[in-house]
């Protein structure tokens, strides 16, 4: 009867258990599901805000009718995104503040109208200009004041968890009691009705279900209880030898188990700057095409202004740049192989100090280079490894700037053995060894809210990584900061890699010109590509967008065609079937341009022989293979049917 009794309170103690752990378990999770639907938005408006005023600047500085209906389509979409906090359970504070968001982004469409509408506008309208940048700022601070107040709710959700921790602890102590009292409660019974032999071996059961395994008795003289003590003797043995393996093993697990979380948590953190970085080259690429294409043509024209030329080539120069800058994100985010050469790290220091030296010299920080006097090569993409210096040069000038007005960056390289080292010593504030040891994970970042990613060295991180490097950090808090970067030496002898030239003589007669369709939705890039095509002797019919491909290919005969791949209404994936449908011929000689390489690799069965040309490209990519495919469309012609 009194077994009976026990088992049902045990029951219903347990049943009561987790009933409540259930029940706090979905409240828990629906409180995180609302706090992550908010955050997301909060993100979402403050990218809306950030592309609106851009676009506004753009409409209020050139007034061109197309950035002027971007401007309102961003802020018609600003608006949607701001009613979205009406579906989402906030608290009374939240709701004052995006009802303070509301107002602040209803003032700044008030004042943009009113500024737009006016038929005169001057960079000189310094107050209106201000006028504009304050309401940007307060919308901004109070989009972070409201972030701030999401990171209290998850504080407040971090409470209650550890609460519930507590309370479920003390259940479980409380059921421990419980068995506890039962088992003293069996123990007086059994005392009462076994004899002496049994009561020790009793005790000594009680001592290893208590977790002592260190238990010994005196063996009856008897045979059956004698053997019967010896037996569980021997068990106990065997148990606490299996404890003391157990025990190894579950240290050793617990160890693997943390370092497989802190990888897993790594790969979701990549996984994000992947997904981030490839919308924002896209988005960058387009444009970025344009300048590099439109710098190119002008380059070419030999009645311009030497001192215009000179400007033209920086602006090229620095364009290819930023070009290889996007390119590095995007293979870090998918970890792509990187092109190497053979590089002087003197060169770099060099070129570093042109972009970065009178920068630092009127924020009145010095630098001071220090190389050996023969050369220092590596094997190594020149664009990706002067990422990663101006990257550290970055930081050191900023950990000057925190803790005194005048300061020195050193930058200083050689070898040793087969290894080449470069080194960014600066002055600054130094770092904590806490900040030490996260300096490399991506969004880390000591800065303020706003002011930075945390994906600098993340970044230079994972390209010394792709080399075959190490990069190291030695700092002490007020004694400035070390950054070491370990590369292998090039090879003495380096093969230099065969180009393929554009010219073929032989291969294309003088006289033949040749015709191109050229898809695009950006006016700009189908001005460029067809300027590049005449070079080839190619004239080009252009189409803004795919809506007229149908007509084209029934009325026209085509050599060549080259089409965007992301485009509004059919993409140029689904032009290339429909291409390849009607013309099988044709689409031997498609070029297919793209922004994101990604969307490509998506379909890269399909598209295995289309020539793929990445945006943003130069003129001589564009003419390079744009010559080749036409060489083959003539070779395909005059081949015997």
């Amino acid at each position: 009867m009194l077994e009976a009794g026990t088992i049902s309170i045990v029951i219903l103690l347990i049943s009561s258990v987790l009933y409540w752990n259930f029940s706090v378990q979905d409240r828990l999770k629906s409180s995180l599901q609302t706090l992550h639907s908010t955050m997301d938005l909060n993100r979402e408006i403050g990218l809306t805000h950030e592309s609106m005023m851009l676009a506004f600047w753009e409409t209020y500085d050139i007034e061109p009718s197309r950035t002027r209906s971007d401007y309102e389509e961003r802020a018609t979409k600003a608006s949607a995104l701001l009613e979205r906090y009406d579906f989402i359970p906030l608290s009374q504070q939240e709701q004052a503040e995006v009802a303070h968001l509301r107002a602040l982004h209803r003032d700044f469409i008030a004042v943009a109208s009113r500024e737009l509408e006016r038929p005169y506008r001057s960079l000189a309208d310094v107050p209106r200009r201000d006028e504009i940048a304050t309401l940007d700022s307060r919308f901004a601070a109070a989009l972070s004041w409201l972030a701030d107040l999401q990171i209290q709710r998850l504080e407040a959700v971090n409470s209650e968890v550890d609460r519930f921790s507590r309370w479920l602890a003390i259940l479980l102590l409380l059921l421990a009691v419980f068995a506890l009292v039962a088992i003293i409660s069996f123990r007086r019974v059994h005392r009462r009705q076994l004899w002496e032999p049994l009561e020790e071996l009793r005790q000594m059961v009680a001592e290893v279900r208590r977790g002592n395994l260190n238990v010994s008795a005196k063996i009856p003289e008897s045979v059956e209880l004698g053997s019967f003590v010896r037996a569980f003797l021997e068990m106990a043995d065997e148990l606490r030898e299996s404890h003391d393996l157990l025990e190894e093993k579950v240290i050793e697990r617990t160890a693997s188990l943390a370092t497989a979380q802190s990888e897993l948590l790594q790969s979701a953190k990549l996984a994000s700057l992947g997904q981030l970085v490839s919308g924002v080259a896209h988005e960058i690429n387009n444009p970025l095409t344009s300048i590099l294409g439109f710098s190119e043509l002008s380059l070419d024209r030999p009645e311009i202004d030497p001192a215009l030329r000179a400007s033209l080539e920086t602006i090229r120069s620095e364009a290819v740049r930023l070009r290889q800058v996007v390119a590095n994100l995007t293979s870090f985010a998918r970890r792509a192989p990187h092109r190497t050469e053979v590089v002087d790290i003197r060169k770099l220091f060099g070129r570093l100090v042109e972009l970065r030296n009178y920068q630092l010299q009127s924020n009145n920080i010095w630098l001071h280079v220090e190389q050996p006097p023969e050369a220092v090569r590596v094997t190594a993409d020149p664009d990706q490894l002067l990422q990663v210096i101006l990257n550290l040069a970055i930081n050191a000038e900023q950990a000057i700037k925190t803790c005194r007005d005048r300061g020195e960056i050193r930058l200083s390289c050689g070898s040793e053995g087969a290894m080449a080292w470069l080194e960014v010593r600066d002055n600054g504030a130094g770092m904590t060894d806490e900040v030490r040891e996260h300096i490399f994970d991506p969004f880390y970042t000591t800065k303020p809210t706003g002011e930075g990613t945390g994906l600098g060295l993340s970044i230079s991180h994972g390209i010394i990584t792709q080399h075959g490097g190490e990069i190291s950090v030695e700092s002490r808090v007020g004694q400035g900061a070390t950054m070491r970067i370990t590369l292998p030496l090039a090879p003495c002898e380096t093969a230099a890699a065969p180009r393929i030239s554009s010219e073929r003589s032989g291969e294309q007669p003088a006289q033949t010109e040749f015709h191109a369709l050229v898809i695009d939705d950006e006016g700009d890039i189908l001005e460029m590509v067809e300027q590049a095509l005449m070079k080839v002797n190619c004239r080009a019919t252009l189409l803004h967008g795919s809506a007229g491909i149908d007509a084209a290919l029934a009325t026209e005969r085509f050599d060549l065609v080259i089409c965007d791949l992301k485009m509004p209404g059919r993409n140029g994936l689904e032009v290339y079937r429909l291409v390849r449908a009607q013309q099988p011929q044709l689409a031997k000689h498609f070029i297919l341009m793209t922004g994101n390489y990604a969307e490509a690799d998506l379909h890269g069965d399909e598209l295995a022989n289309v020539s793929i040309l990445a945006k943003p490209f130069t003129l001589a990519q564009l003419r390079e293979l744009a010559e080749q495919l036409l060489i083959g469309h003539t070779i395909d012609e005059r081949a015997p049917a």
